[in-house]
């Protein structure tokens, strides 16, 4: 009955779009062929989509399971040698709305999760929703190790910021860096560097400017608007967290307080953060007192650089 039905409708559709019953024929022809030349792959491609065998019962799930792996080949190819960085790999076919449409229609295509760097844009943004107009700034936004100018002084600086990057992406819980310098030196320079770097490798970060933070937590502690938890908690937990100009703020008795919650909790929790201050070992223990210092001594590996003022360069 379901026959005969079937196949009179195929004699309407005929009647009335020969072109559309013709489509339809090479498309049902296309999937046969792809069925027959599955079957015999049948287990290797469950294991290129890493699928149980039960993926696959019918012909449908095969059918579905062979278009998944051919995606997923392609995937794997275009990954090795992507051309995106993590500021506009949403730009990418596999990150897109497109491709989260197909993975619904295909739901084998699961195999294919987001990348690294997209989960990392990801986190950045939600970092960056939080901080509202804080975190990197417009000027040092686009500083790289590559635009960093060395000079012998502080070529020993640049050198244990590399190592630091490269040692982060292998073990998530190495001890920080504590960039010391006067004013103009690239101490903010040298950790937006580290930040870019490590985020390409799938490391979310946040920058912190202390002064900024904590202005932003006294406006929100006058609103009540929840928002000071949210900065703290996140700043807290954040898998790489840059603290920049720490010491160049007020050193009122909640200052210190929420440093010293914010450091206890990276350093019980063993998450790398990298710190600049233009204070030295005293200056930072006069400010925050010796627990604060105790704990960044520990956490923190001190980088020293003895530069002239970059800014003043010209300056009578």
């Amino acid at each position: 009955m379901a026959l005969a039905a079937l196949k009179e409708t195929w004699q309407e559709m005929a009647q009335r779009s020969p072109r559309m019953l013709r489509t339809l024929t090479e498309i049902r022809s296309r999937e046969a062929r792809m069925i027959w030349a599955a079957r015999p792959r049948r287990a290797e491609i469950l294991r290129v989509i890493g699928a149980p065998r039960e993926a696959i019962r019918t012909a449908q799930g095969l059918l579905l399971a062979a278009e998944a792996e051919t995606i997923k080949r392609a995937h794997d190819a275009a990954c090795a040698a992507c051309p995106y960085r993590v500021e506009n790999c949403h730009e990418c076919r596999y990150n897109g709305r497109e491709f989260r449409d197909e993975r619904y229609r295909n739901p084998l295509l699961s195999c294919i999760q987001p990348c690294a760097k997209y989960k990392t844009q990801q986190e950045q943004q939600k970092i960056e929703r939080i901080m509202g107009s804080g975190g990197v700034s417009e000027r040092f936004r686009s500083r790289t190790f590559a635009t960093f100018q060395a000079t012998p002084a502080t070529k020993q600086a640049v050198d244990l910021c590399r190592r630091f990057c490269s040692a982060v992406k292998l073990d998530p819980k190495v001890p920080g860096l504590l960039l010391k310098g006067n004013c103009g030196t690239g101490k903010t320079h040298l950790a937006v560097s580290i930040l870019r770097e490590t985020a390409e490798a799938g490391i979310p970060g946040m920058f912190v400017v202390v002064p900024d933070l904590l202005a932003k937590l006294r406006a929100s502690f006058g609103q009540k608007d929840g928002k000071a938890a949210e900065l703290v908690e996140a700043a807290k937990n954040a898998p790489l967290l840059v603290l920049d100009d720490l010491g160049a703020e007020d050193p009122k008795p909640w200052v210190t307080e929420l440093i010293y919650v914010l450091i206890n909790h990276r350093y019980e929790h063993m998450l790398p953060t990298v710190i600049t201050t233009n204070c030295g070992g005293k200056e930072l223990e006069a400010v925050f007192g010796r627990r604060i210092v105790s704990r960044l001594s520990e956490m923190a590996v001190p980088v020293n650089i003895q530069a002239a003022d970059w800014r003043m360069k010209g300056a009578c």
